[in-house]
């Protein structure tokens, strides 16, 4: 073969293989945002105006799926599988660190594996909180905690689902004040709530942003809540710690992608994400709806993932060896 075939024979090769991944352009097609729970809660709100904002910075329709059932299991379950070409995101809660502890717990196949997934950033943040139908006689956390301790089977407390994120606040309740609840559980937070406004529940933990047309419209009674500040929503309702309760519980939300996503794929995602929770739109629509904004991304997310997946787990198997 003669020497000036060469270059030309290189070049042939070199277009009959396409391009990888990572130098295609991202992103070529619609986009989804999978929220695992039912739609009204707070995550479905951040959903939205994320998706929103991510659109109008990658210039591709972003859509949002919810795919509630199993306590937000097969929603995640269905991102893990999802090709990981940073097309498919997932939006998660407290809950997504639960579920790999609870099929431990319970000795079945696991859902997914965190370990499926590569955390891209924290968007939002905001406490839980104790909310009660207006028939219940109490006001405060001192009056809550003494009713249930006289009158236990008076108390229906709906969640968001078993070891949900709803669920794990009223749990750290039940352990720090030496209480019982009965326990309801429901598809999501929105389902959860409707059940306390009809009369079916008696109490429900819920984010702020849920909470205030309820509460506004005299259909729940806010006792307290979670957090280590009062929030500015809610200057009446007291932190547990101001009512002698030493806990605390934040209802935050982030966004995860397959694990083997391409990092330039992530890279364009974190820049959409970053720029989302700068955006005055996007900012102003969770001010709406009392959801703070407390954007984290890079090694300190991923440093703060870690440390919450064990703080998490470790309170599904307290909740697991109570329930025994």
């Amino acid at each position: 073969m003669s020497m000036t075939r060469l270059p030309l024979l290189a070049a042939m090769a070199c277009l009959s293989f396409p391009a990888t991944a990572a130098e295609e352009p991202f992103p070529v097609r619609p986009m989804t945002i999978v929220n695992p729970n039912a739609p009204g809660g707070f995550v479905d709100i951040v959903a939205r105006g994320l998706a929103a904002s991510m659109q109008r910075q990658l210039r591709q329709p972003v859509l949002v799926v919810n795919r509630p059932g199993a306590n937000s299991a097969i929603g995640s379950a269905a991102v893990a599988n999802a090709a990981p070409d940073g097309h498919t995101l997932l939006l998660q809660s407290p809950a997504f660190a639960a579920i790999p502890a609870i099929d431990e717990l319970f000795q079945r196949t696991p859902s997914y594996q965190l370990s499926q997934f590569v955390p891209i950033a924290q968007i939002t943040a905001d406490p839980a909180m104790l909310l009660a139908h207006p028939s219940l006689p109490v006001r405060t956390v001192k009056e809550f905690i003494a009713l249930a301790k006289a009158r236990p089977t008076d108390f229906l407390v709906s969640s968001s689902g078993t070891y949900g994120t709803t669920h794990l606040p009223i749990a750290i309740l039940e352990q720090a004040a030496g209480i019982r609840l009965r326990h309801v559980p429901y598809t999501g937070g929105a389902p959860a709530m409707a059940a306390v406004v009809g009369g079916h529940a008696t109490a429900v933990a819920s984010a702020p942003s849920v909470a205030m047309p309820q509460v506004k419209g005299g259909k729940v009674r806010a006792i307290a809540q979670w957090g280590n500040a009062r929030v500015a929503a809610f200057p009446d309702v007291p932190t547990f710690r101001e009512s002698g309760i030493d806990i605390e519980f934040t209802l935050w939300t982030a966004l995860f992608a397959p694990a083997k996503t391409p990092p330039a794929s992530l890279k364009i995602i974190q820049d959409a994400v970053r720029a989302a929770a700068q955006d005055e739109e996007f900012r102003s629509s969770m001010t709406r709806s009392l959801s703070t904004v407390a954007y984290v991304d890079g090694p300190e997310f991923a440093a703060a993932w870690q440390r919450e997946v064990k703080r998490i787990q470790a309170s599904v198997r307290f909740i697991g060896r109570t329930d025994e």
